[in-house]
């Protein structure tokens, strides 16, 4: 099998031999380095057989990030074949596409450990799909609003219950303030003085948010992706739309605001997560408009009244909380959220910072964008 170039060659010989462990439809031929994800070690493998070739999604789980990485594994594919019975008895189209379809090992289950203890995971690869890291039209981003509005109506009838909780405070606002405050005061890696700036600003933030933060947390707990970014959404190479929802990771019981307020924070912002030059960083109104029509519409009637008038400030909560996790990790040395150089996390926070400020100067506009896409969502159903 070609070996995949990796940042150190032990990891690529684990790549293969855990390529070689799982039932795929053929011999492993070729594996490289697939995607753009921040946490897992990705790969696709090339598989050949009397078919023909195949190719399927290889991963290492971080587990310095999921500390329970098989229950990372037990969720999503609990979650993957709900969504399964789901498409096929609503007799949707190529089922087979709009779900992930999770490969058992030769040892029997979904997980393969290495000898290090690493746990990998590996599903088909959906063909003739493509993601995108930046949202380049409106039509994308409501594509993608689509998309995610669909999952959550689909699982809407799963028990939270029935789902492990993978990252204990994921999304809890209030939590992350408290670590940043404790980071800061340790400063263990001597970096508080040169962001103290940024640390006051977020904290000012956190003060002025109150009520809306108040208000998001007494809406419902529902089973959520956790994790929406425009590139977790795998589009259709020819008609654009938005096929399957992947990186299943943080499915959990959660809040549906959430789940549109990241999707906004990433796909309606006209600038990398890391820019540099923060004048490049604003908010599309074109972009956040089109996001909400997708959402609402695959949401359908799923939403309460709270939920759909908690929208226009969910992304400006969102991109507090980044603001406050990537400057959290910069002070605790980069543990969480991978970075290849130096500062990048405080980069990110300082974008998250301006973004924020973009957000809030724009609720007028935003408030208004909601309840007109709330409108016409209703009138087509």
């Amino acid at each position: 099998m070609t070996s995949p170039a990796t940042d150190g060659e032990p990891l690529g010989w684990r790549a293969i031999g855990a390529a070689r462990d799982f039932r795929f439809a053929g011999t492993p031929r070729e594996i490289e380095r697939f995607g753009s994800g921040h946490i897992h070690d990705t790969f696709a493998v090339r598989c050949d057989g009397p078919g023909g070739s195949r190719r399927y999604v290889l991963q290492r789980i971080n587990a310095r990030v999921f500390r329970e990485p098989v229950r990372v594994v037990e969720n999503a594919v609990r979650v993957s074949e709900h969504l399964r019975r789901r498409l096929e008895s609503s007799g949707a189209p190529d089922a087979d596409r709009r779900s992930l379809h999770w490969c058992e090992s030769h040892a029997g289950g979904p997980v393969h450990r290495d000898e290090s203890g690493s746990v990998w995971r590996a599903c088909d690869l959906i063909e003739r799909t493509h993601t995108r890291d930046v949202v380049e039209s409106p039509d994308e981003a409501r594509a993608a609003g689509r998309a995610f509005g669909d999952f959550l109506a689909q699982v809407a009838d799963l028990d939270p219950g029935s789902l492990h909780t993978v990252i204990p405070g994921f999304h809890d606002l209030a939590g992350y303030a408290r670590r940043l405050d404790a980071a800061h005061a340790a400063d263990a890696r001597g970096r508080a003085r040169a962001c103290a700036e940024e640390v006051q600003a977020v904290r000012r933030a956190l003060a002025e948010l109150g009520s809306a933060r108040a208000a998001h947390e007494s809406l419902p707990r529902r089973v959520v992706h956790a994790d929406c970014k425009v590139n977790n959404v795998l589009l259709d190479d020819r008609s654009g739309e938005g096929v399957c929802v992947i990186d299943l990771d943080t499915v959990m019981s959660g809040r549906s605001v959430d789940d549109f307020g990241q999707l906004a924070r990433g796909a309606a912002c006209t600038a990398a997560e890391d820019e540099r030059d923060l004048s490049r960083v604003r908010f599309d109104l074109a972009l956040f408009e089109a996001l909400c029509e997708g959402f609402l519409a695959g949401c359908g009637s799923l939403l309460s009244p709270a939920e759909r008038a908690a929208l226009p400030q969910a992304p400006a909560l969102s991109a507090l909380e980044h603001a406050v996790r990537f400057l959290t990790d910069h002070l605790e040395g980069d543990v969480y959220f991978r970075v290849h150089r130096s500062g990048q996390n405080l980069d990110r926070a300082r974008a998250q910072r301006r973004l924020l400020e973009a957000m809030r100067a724009a609720e007028s506009e935003t408030v208004e964008i909601v309840r007109s896409a709330a409108r016409r969502a209703e009138i087509s159903r």
